[in-house]
């Protein structure tokens, strides 16, 4: 990835804007594809767990996320100066579609995304009573549990 770096730098005299411009393209989709399935998911019927939720308010705000990430890609794909060449102006969307597309036909040859035989919920933590011994503090003598000494 350097060495198209520093040819396009060539071709570019702004080569380290259409860079730093991809990346922020590039960060955005990742998210938006995120919202996207969070979306899809609250659709299914998911309902988030934990003690912040939105209630009948997360709809709404996913669907609004998804409409703002989705307008914010599109204003940084479009183009700026006019009188620059189509391929500076035009940068950001084609090298998107070349990483996703990219990326989509990895999906489809490898084919390991769907397969795998890992838990799904490993990184849910799960009900397990905690041991006394790592709980901090659980064995010292007085003082220790932030207590005063002579309550």
């Amino acid at each position: 990835m350097p060495t198209v770096i520093v040819i396009g730098s060539k071709a570019s005299t702004d080569a380290l804007t259409k860079v730093i411009s991809f990346a922020a393209v590039g960060v955005h989709i990742g998210f938006q594809m995120v919202v996207l399935a969070a979306l899809r998911a609250r659709l299914k019927g998911w309902q988030p767990s934990g003690k912040y939720r939105l209630g009948r308010w997360g709809l709404p705000v996913n669907v609004a996320a998804l409409v703002y990430g989705v307008i914010a890609i599109v204003n940084m794909c479009w183009p700026r100066t006019p009188g620059t060449p189509w391929y500076d102006n035009w940068i950001v969307p084609p090298s998107a579609v070349v990483v996703v597309g990219t990326g989509l036909v990895c999906m489809a040859v490898h084919r390991s995304y769907g397969r795998s035989d890992a838990p799904y919920d490993d990184a849910i933590p799960q009900d397990a009573p905690v041991p006394t011994a790592a709980v901090p503090g659980a064995d010292a003598g007085p003082g220790t549990d932030r207590t005063p000494v002579d309550a």
